[in-house]
């Protein structure tokens, strides 16, 4: 946990308190009370605000090397290469290239079973042009499967990107809250989503 999640914490329990005695000063119809109480949280909601995404802007991108984990609390992802794929795993070919990514997913929680519902990746190319993953075909993990206490598996996903195009690396999505509204978070709003680059692997 960083200091900017502590920070958050502490905003969300001011905001709490801070609505709760409003709340009961208009219960008691002590009006002019809750008018500063109301006033005072709405400056604080604007100035969390404006820092939010003048930090969101400042900060410069994350990125990650291929094979470094990336955790989320104790669910962690880790982006290990890309292949190009003389198959069409992506369905018949219509100019383009698919290539497969394959992603670790791993648990460091010692005792507890978890899954990501929320979690999906886009592909970055060179370009900075983003693409989902096509459907996949046939048996294998999903980014939102379950796993228990030190397990990992690995899931492959596949994309077409335009005949040119080559993989830069992943974009990796793990549900938009709480860290949208943190920040200095990778994913807070207006920042650039952190990009876990992948080993490329041409084949002919």
């Amino acid at each position: 946990m960083t200091l900017f999640d502590l920070f958050f914490l502490v905003s969300v329990l001011f905001v709490l308190a801070m609505a709760v005695s409003a709340t009961v000063s208009v219960i008691r119809g002590r009006w002019k009370a809750a008018g500063r109480l109301g006033r005072v949280l709405g400056l604080f909601l604007a100035i969390y605000a404006a820092a939010l995404m003048g930090v969101a802007l400042a900060l410069p991108r994350r990125f990650y090397a291929p094979g470094e984990r990336r955790c989320f609390d104790d669910w962690c992802a880790t982006a290990l290469g890309a292949t190009a794929s003389a198959a069409t795993p992506c369905g018949p070919d219509d100019g383009g290239r698919d290539w497969v990514a394959a992603i670790e997913v791993s648990s460091v929680a010692r005792r507890i079973r978890q899954r990501a519902p929320d979690a999906h990746a886009e592909l970055e190319d060179q370009r900075g042009d983003r693409y989902r993953p096509c459907a996949v075909t046939g048996p294998g993990k999903s980014l939102s499967d379950e796993l228990g206490p030190g397990e990992s598996f690995r899931v492959l996903l596949p994309f077409r990107l335009p005949a040119g195009a080559a993989p830069a690396g992943v974009v990796l999505h793990h549900g938009d809250f709480p860290g949208v509204v943190i920040i200095g978070a990778d994913q807070s709003f207006l920042h650039r989503p952190a990009l876990q680059r992948l080993a490329v692997e041409r084949q002919p």
